[in-house]
């Protein structure tokens, strides 16, 4: 027999899932972020409990989650351990985007020379994919952001030549990525590469390469003041011979096909909820100090100071005006909407205005808890801390201005020259 449960009771069995979680991984975060460490023991938690298909059907072996309970669930485990839940928010939404292409694919997109064709293959991949990452609880991690492009924006200086094996067609792979999140434990690399299509033409090419493949290395420089535990050291590819299957995409360079709304909604709505559950610990845990914060000269807790009340006030509407914007744009996403080439404004914006309001209220959060915030054994500062990067994620703030400005005026993105 088989028992369903409507989307609520779902919704609330998950994030009851997220909250235990958080609340586990919460004793743990001081000590990683010290040493610098990758947090082994909460990945295999979130391999038991399935967490990471949080996407996925049941009926495909995951727990059915929808984008809105993705962005849920993410902005709860932030409030436990931001590291983690940043770190696993690589995995999930690349595993959300490919359920998307799977359940709901596109009929064309647009490839070199704008030309349209079917989606059979990216079908097909998306099939593969899920049925090794669910079925195998396998991780996959992305390698994408060079220092010499400064992100992800025109040609990867990452290149793939094409080239035979033993007679087999494939590529070889040459370049480096920083910001490899979850490298310690990645079973599969994706990795965009400038390559070309079959007839010499130059594209974008997206590369899968399992782990232990020769020429892939995890070189060991990640120690930063922020998301400490993600442990994203820079990947380092040389020599790589991969067959032509690992290809699994090939894009025109700047263009903003269908599958780009797809990516970006995936991953906006659920970066912005990372970030506000940073910011949502910063505000619980001031709000506490303020509560039992009494200076010798006066009768009763700070709490009772118009100026602290004032800036809970000023954390609260931040916070609501974030889970607003990010929750709205996972319903509209979820009910069809933002399809369109133009539509990929509104789905960053949610990101730069969660990502940047995060920011804000913790430098309000750290003015109330005032200077014991920055000692190491409270955790004010590594919420201050950890909350910096939201920024720094795609699309950056200047890039997703320039989009959303762009087409607010009805610009083309593309248009060049880009200024003036």
């Amino acid at each position: 027999m088989t028992t369903t449960i409507s989307a609520s009771e779902r919704t609330q069995r998950l994030l009851s899932l997220a909250a235990e979680l958080a609340d586990d991984f919460a004793t743990r975060a001081d000590q990683h972020d010290q040493e610098n460490s990758f947090p082994f023991e909460n990945f295999e938690r979130l391999k038991e409990t399935n967490y990471i298909a949080l996407p996925v059907p049941e009926e495909m072996g995951g727990l059915g989650g929808t984008l809105l309970d993705f962005a849920l669930c993410q902005e709860r485990l932030a409030q436990g351990c931001a590291s983690t839940a940043l770190a696993v928010n690589m995995h999930v939404f690349a595993l959300g985007s490919m359920m998307e292409n799977l359940l709901n694919p596109p009929q064309t997109f647009n490839a070199p020379g704008e030309a349209a064709v079917p989606v059979e293959a990216m079908v097909t991949t998306a099939k593969m994919m899920v049925s090794m990452l669910v079925g195998g609880k396998s991780i996959i991690g992305g390698g994408f952001t060079e220092a010499e492009i400064g992100g992800n924006w025109g040609f990867p200086t990452t290149k793939a030549v094409r080239q035979e094996h033993n007679g087999v067609p494939g590529f070889v792979i040459n370049g480096r990525k920083q910001f490899t999140s979850l490298s310690p434990i990645i079973d599969l690399f994706s990795v965009n590469t400038s390559t070309t299509d079959p007839d010499g033409n130059p594209v974008i090419g997206l590369f899968i390469i399992p782990r232990g493949t020769p020429g892939v290395e995890i070189v060991e420089t990640w120690d930063t003041m922020s998301m400490r535990a993600t442990s994203s050291h820079d990947m380092v590819i040389k020599d790589c011979w991969v067959p032509e299957q690992a290809c699994v995409g090939l894009r025109a360079p700047g263009d903003a096909d269908v599958g780009a709304n797809v990516l970006l909604a995936w991953f906006c709505v659920s970066i912005g909820a990372v970030y506000t559950g940073v910011a949502t610990a910063a505000r619980n845990f001031a709000g506490e100090w303020a509560k039992t914060r009494k200076p010798i000269l006066f009768e009763r807790p700070i709490a009772h100071f118009p100026g602290v009340q004032f800036h809970i006030a000023d954390m609260d509407i931040e916070l609501a005006a974030s889970r607003a914007l990010v929750r709205e744009t996972a319903r509209r996403w979820m009910d069809g909407e933002l399809r369109a080439r133009e539509d990929l404004a509104q789905i960053v914006l949610a990101k730069t205005q969660a990502t940047n309001a995060a920011v804000r209220v913790v430098d309000i959060a750290m003015s109330v808890v005032g200077a014991p915030g920055i000692f190491r054994k409270n955790p004010m500062q590594r919420y201050y801390r950890d909350v910096r990067p939201g920024a720094f994620h795609p699309m950056t703030n200047d890039v997703a201005k320039e989009l959303i400005g762009k087409t607010a005026l009805g610009i083309a993105p593309e248009f060049l020259p880009r200024w003036g």
